[in-house]
Parts: C-alpha cells; sequence; structure tokens
C-alpha cells in the first residue's frame, strides 16, 4: 500500500483495485484495503458481477471507480437540479456514482437496501452496454438489460403500454423501466441471449433509429413494429 497526499491535506491509501468516495468530505478510501465486513462484502459482489458480466456480454471493460454521495443535496447539487426520490446512482465517464449505503434508504424511497446493490449492478451494466455501442440507444433495451440483469423485477405493462416501446428510442421517462425489462426479458426467453446480444453488437454509435428497424428484422425475422409486436403478446 502506497499513501500519497490528496490536495486537500487528506491522506488517501492506494490499491489497484476500485475507489469509492464520500463526496461530501473529499475522502477517498480504496475497496480492499479494509478488512471490514463490508468492505469484504463489496469486493465478493464486484468480482462475482464483473464476471457475470464479462460472461454476458463476451466483452471485458476496464474497472470503475465507484462513488459514493453522500446525501441528497450532493447529488442534487452534481446534477444542479432538485432529483427525485428514486433517483440514487448513475454511471458517466466510466464511473459509476451512487448514494452512500450508509444513508441510501434515508435519502431515496428505496428502504431495503438491497437495492443499494442492485441499483450498483444496474449502473455497471450500462458501462458493458456502452462500451458495445458508446451511446446508449435505444434507451429502452438499455435500461431494460440492465434492470434484467441487475435482478431488478419490474410491474407488468399493460399490453397498451407494452406497445409504446417505440417512443423509447432516444427518450425517457419513469415508465421505460417497466417497459424496457418486459420486452428485453421476452426477447431473451423467448428467442436466446444470442439473438440479443447479436443486435446490442450491430449497433453503432451512429445507428440511426431506421437502421435499428432495418438490423432488428435481419436478426428476429419479424418487424420491429406495433403490428408485428400485437402478435408477440398474443
Amino acid at each position: 500500500m502506497i499513501q500519497l497526499s490528496s490536495e486537500t491535506g487528506t491522506d488517501v491509501m492506494f490499491v489497484p483495485f476500485v475507489i469509492y468516495v464520500i463526496i461530501e468530505n473529499m475522502h477517498e478510501f480504496l475497496l480492499g484495503t479494509d478488512k471490514s465486513k463490508f468492505n469484504k462484502k463489496m469486493t465478493e459482489f464486484l468480482k462475482s458481477t464483473r464476471k457475470e458480466l464479462d460472461d454476458f456480454y463476451n466483452v471485458n471493460i476496464q474497472q470503475p471507480s465507484i462513488f459514493f454521495i453522500d446525501s441528497r443535496k450532493e447529488v442534487d447539487k452534481i446534477w444542479k437540479r432538485k432529483t427525485e426520490e428514486w433517483f440514487s446512482a448513475w454511471a458517466k465517464d466510466g464511473n459509476i456514482y451512487i448514494l452512500n449505503p450508509e444513508i441510501y434508504t434515508k435519502e431515496s424511497n428505496h428502504k431495503d437496501i438491497k437495492h443499494f446493490w442492485q441499483s450498483l449492478k444496474h449502473e455497471y451494466c450500462h458501462l458493458y452496454y456502452r462500451k458495445i455501442i458508446v451511446v446508449g440507444y435505444p434507451k429502452w433495451l438499455n435500461e431494460g438489460l440492465a434492470n434484467y440483469l441487475a435482478g431488478q423485477v419490474k410491474k407488468k405493462p399493460t399490453k397498451a403500454e407494452a406497445l409504446r416501446v417505440f417512443d423509447y428510442y432516444d427518450k425517457s421517462d419513469w415508465q421505460i423501466y417497466n417497459i424496457g425489462y418486459f420486452w428485453t426479458k421476452l426477447l431473451i426467453e423467448k428467442f436466446g441471449k444470442k439473438k440479443l446480444l447479436t443486435l446490442i453488437k450491430s449497433i453503432g454509435s451512429q445507428t440511426t433509429e431506421k437502421e435499428f428497424v432495418q438490423k432488428f428484422h435481419q436478426i428476429y425475422k419479424f418487424h420491429y413494429s406495433k403490428t408485428d409486436f400485437k402478435k408477440i403478446l398474443g
């Protein structure tokens, strides 16, 4: 272990693993340096998650830094707006930002701490998706796959709601999670993981929605349309 001095005068412990930062105090720690129960669980969680996602996506990504945010106020400050209570984590520039587990259930409307681990895995999934596609389109698939792999089971949408999936290529609202999860789960369970990954890996940063529609048809042999999706729903 090497000890460095930060600009704030706080000692920073460094080992080559994964950083989490308590933003409010600007004090940095590295998971794996402490033998505490939490750090052990975090280390094991990140290791198993990385292996699972490496295997699923068949790609590797650089180990992300994990930044812990100490309060809702800090989240609002970062986003420069009043954030929703359900908003607890995000991924940006290869890093993950998430509410500190010590205050997670107090500073969000998620009252079960297991949601912390699901959210962390959800954001990790986004990093893999962006490794392949660079951008996060189609958004329903990006969010749906992250929910699916993180075990964040969502309420089944009505048929009318499910058919709104076509609204979520490049925009989102709170329903994207239910709708995206529903269609991602259906595509994997009905047609297999291989086809879905083939679709994802056929998309590039410059792929238009029209081109995505064509690629979807080439891979699944049915149209990315309300007519054909209605048939699947029965």
